[in-house]
């Protein structure tokens, strides 16, 4: 196989596998068109993937992500510094706000990625994003990841992704200045109005320099 056939190659089975887990599991005619691939094509691909223990087929016949790609995304996450280090500041955060926190990055393709969440402790409450990405323009959290904020350094976002809901995210800096990630609320419009937004937004404003300062930023 010349050297451009196995770029090309390995570049589908990225995407196809990313097509696949970022959206929970697909069959194999959903993923050859999410992924812009003839069935043949990805069937072959697929293959290679089960063989290899990157995905499984369930008894629905929807492609799943499989032991050998959870074991590598365990394994990402246990050395992720950022989020072993931030798990500390989003409880204190969920149970100051009693909202669902998050912890989110740069993403692929522009995006921004939730990395992990501490569950709210209200009735009518927010979850359910983790591994999910979401724009960088129109969002808070993009907003903060882009670092677009309000005077008091935090983002707000109104019924941007969702009808009825409402984030409220600050950055995260690491050692040379550079935004490395944002922690965030997201809770129903109802209640989150303009004065609870910014209650809100200085409880993340305040968690979000102390956890900078603790991967190096300079305090101000």
């Amino acid at each position: 196989m010349a050297p451009g056939d196995v770029t090309r190659s390995a570049s589908r089975t990225f995407e196809l596998l990313g097509a696949i887990t970022e959206r929970g599991g697909l069959t194999l005619g959903d993923a050859a068109k999410a992924a812009g691939l003839a069935t043949s094509t990805a069937l072959r691909l697929i293959r290679s993937m089960e063989q290899s223990e990157f995905l499984v087929r369930g008894d629905d016949n929807v492609y799943r992500a499989g032991p050998r790609l959870l074991q590598i995304g365990a394994r990402a996450i246990s050395d992720n510094q950022l989020l072993s280090r931030a798990r500390p500041a989003m409880v204190a955060i969920a149970e100051e706000t009693r909202e669902s926190t998050y912890l989110s990055t740069h993403g692929p393709k522009g995006t921004a990625l939730y990395l992990a969440q501490i569950e709210g402790t209200h009735a009518i409450r927010h979850m359910g994003w983790v591994g999910q990405t979401v724009p960088l323009v129109g969002t808070a959290v993009g907003a903060a990841l882009r670092g677009d904020l309000q005077s008091e350094g935090y983002a707000i976002a109104h019924d941007t992704l969702e009808d009825h809901s409402t984030g409220v995210a600050a950055p995260i800096y690491d050692a040379v200045g550079r935004i490395v990630g944002a922690l965030s609320v997201i809770g129903p419009t109802f209640r989150l109005d303009d004065a609870l937004c910014a209650q809100h937004g200085l409880v993340l404003v305040e968690r979000c320099r102390a956890l900078s300062a603790e991967l190096g930023s300079p305090t101000e």
